[in-house]
């Protein structure tokens, strides 16, 4: 069974094209996701950037919250924009009319490399809760950087014994370093030695790893897409190793 840990809209989407493909996936979203108090203010900050500053969009959360409850929001044509992802440069920037450029490895390390000429820069960070503190911190080197908390992660509970069956069989997909210490509350050792964990950057890595877990892949994108390829490689190569142990 695959558990895709990933909030809604996204983890909707790819649990259900798993399913559509005769593979077995089980959405478990860690996280509600809610309106962030930045909101706000976010006009205001907006306008308050100088011609070649930047803005830098963490996450497709970030236009779903935009939409929901600012959708009036202007977005000035002088700016510089990105995100770290694909699907969070498309919603992007259909959203606010503007060209948002994103790295081929879709994490923060992979964004860091594009973001040049930030002396004396402003820089907005349009993120959750807690999040993206490794960007926020290599930024603050050179540039002015502001967090602007868009929306706001809530924990959602579980019985203590949702992960507990066929747990060797067990393939769990984490994109945040937050949504991996949730899951790891749901998690007996067991887990660590024999489900298959898959990340998708550098930093869920060391962390599963400080955290003793054995199986990790780490993958270069979260995009769904990419996401649903490496789902079903997997699997195939699940199938196969069983067909030839028997």
């Amino acid at each position: 069974m695959i558990y895709i840990t990933r909030p809604s809209p996204e983890g909707d989407k790819l649990t259900q094209q798993l399913n559509q493909a005769n593979i077995p996936a089980t959405h478990l979203p860690l996280f509600k996701i809610l309106a962030g108090h930045g909101l706000n203010n976010l006009q205001q900050q907006l306008y308050q950037l100088a011609p070649s500053d930047i803005v830098i969009v963490v996450s497709p959360q970030v236009s779903y919250m935009i939409k929901e409850h600012q959708p009036n929001l202007s977005f000035p044509k002088h700016l510089r924009y990105f995100a770290i992802g694909k699907k969070s440069a498309q919603l992007f920037s259909q959203q606010a009319d503007v060209h948002v450029d994103y790295p081929s490895e879709e994490h923060s390390e992979g964004l860091l490399p594009l973001l040049t000429d930030l002396q004396g820069r402003s820089v907005l960070i349009l993120c959750g809760n807690n999040g993206r503190q490794l960007l926020s911190q290599e930024l603050q080197q050179k540039a002015n950087v502001t967090s602007i908390q868009c929306y706001f992660r809530q924990p959602i509970q579980y019985p203590a014994n949702i992960l507990t069956d066929d747990i060797a069989q067990q393939i769990l997909l984490v994109t945040s370093v937050d949504h991996l210490l949730q899951l790891d509350t749901y998690c007996q050792n067991k887990h660590k030695y024999e489900a298959q964990l898959v990340v998708t950057s550098p930093r869920i890595f060391e962390k599963a790893k400080q955290l003793n877990w054995h199986n990790v892949l780490q993958i270069v994108s979260a995009n769904n897409e990419f996401l649903f390829k490496t789902m079903i490689t997997l699997c195939h190569n699940a199938e196969n190793i069983s067909q030839k142990s028997k």
